[in-house]
């Protein structure tokens, strides 16, 4: 019997599809380097800084790209304002199901 399950997590080898949806869907993609306390770029670590989306006007940063994805689908989802005060707050409620009210 073939096993039809299938699970995606958070992983390193999950960083590159994320930026390769990223430049499907048309955004410019970049890479900022952390700076020392000098103001200098610190090229010492290549994977650090923030990436960065561009697309129409909109700049999206993280500092990982899952996280960038992440924030790009909101923004595609809900527009400029996608915050809302009415909105139910889904951390606290998935958090209360899983660990009650300690």
């Amino acid at each position: 019997m073939a096993n039809n399950h299938f699970r995606l997590g958070d992983a390193a080898n999950t960083h590159n599809p994320a930026l390769i949806t990223l430049k499907e869907k048309g955004y410019e993609l970049g890479l900022e380097p952390p700076e020392t306390e000098e103001g200098e770029t610190d090229l010492s670590h290549p994977d650090m800084g923030l990436w960065r989306a561009k697309k129409q006007g909109h700049e999206f940063y993280a500092d990982e790209p899952l996280s960038l994805l992440g924030l790009v689908s909101i923004w595609e989802h809900r527009g400029d304002n996608w915050t809302n005060e009415n909105d139910v707050n889904m951390k606290d409620k998935l958090l209360m199901e899983v660990y009650g009210d300690e």
